[in-house]
């Protein structure tokens, strides 16, 4: 399909979807080129595990994990929106879609692509994790950190350009932190590292 082509379909879809359910598509235009690859650069070219990939929405940051390097088969779009996951499927017919809440993410890869699991390395995610509720927020979170590999990263973006605490990426380490002015808003993409876990040591028994 000739890009203009594409563009103008994605952008349809993407409208669609912003006058039906605005708030959990958190902007009001699809993810720039700059911004996309911006992302996209976050990651090594060609990473040892899957990527799971968040709210992939029409594709945009999708098409520049691919241009970047990322094999169709260690990539995994996950969306919640129908008529996207459908969007989705048509445009990259080689990659697994997935179609479901981020906020089951186990469960849903579980599943449907069991040999993921254990082997995530990085979690791209293009949801609005600011304007959505925090309770929702938390599971989301809770998914990623159960997913993805110590050593792992975790690549947000964000239209908030401050670098303020975000109570629920406590969990995280800010690795590096990037603005994009060149993307339509100024948009600021973050890498985040898994802190180690704490565990409690054993009670000691009585005897």
């Amino acid at each position: 399909m000739p890009f203009y082509i594409e563009a103008l379909s994605s952008l349809a879809v993407f409208g669609g979807e912003l006058l039906s359910n605005a708030s959990s598509v958190g902007a009001a235009l699809p993810s720039s080129r700059a911004l996309t690859r911006r992302i996209a650069a976050c990651l090594p070219l060609r990473p040892e595990g899957y990527v799971i990939e968040l709210g992939a929405g029409t594709g945009a940051v999708t098409q520049a994990l691919l241009e970047h390097g990322v094999p169709p088969d260690k990539l995994v779009p996950v969306e919640i929106s129908e008529k996207m996951v459908r969007h989705l499927r048509r445009r990259f017919p080689r990659l697994n879609v997935l179609g479901g809440d981020a906020a089951k993410l186990d469960a849903l890869l579980a599943q449907h692509l069991p040999n993921v699991r254990g082997h995530v390395s990085h979690i791209v995610s293009s949801l609005p994790l600011r304007s959505l509720p925090l309770p929702l927020v938390a599971r989301i979170i809770r998914e990623v950190q159960r997913l993805l590999s110590s050593h792992g990263t975790f690549i947000q973006y964000t239209y908030n350009l401050t670098t303020d605490r975000y109570r629920p990426l406590d969990a995280f380490q800010r690795h590096s932190t990037s603005l994009v002015w060149m993307s339509l808003p100024p948009a600021r993409g973050d890498m985040f590292r898994p802190l180690p876990r704490v565990t409690k040591p054993p009670k000691p028994s009585r005897s």
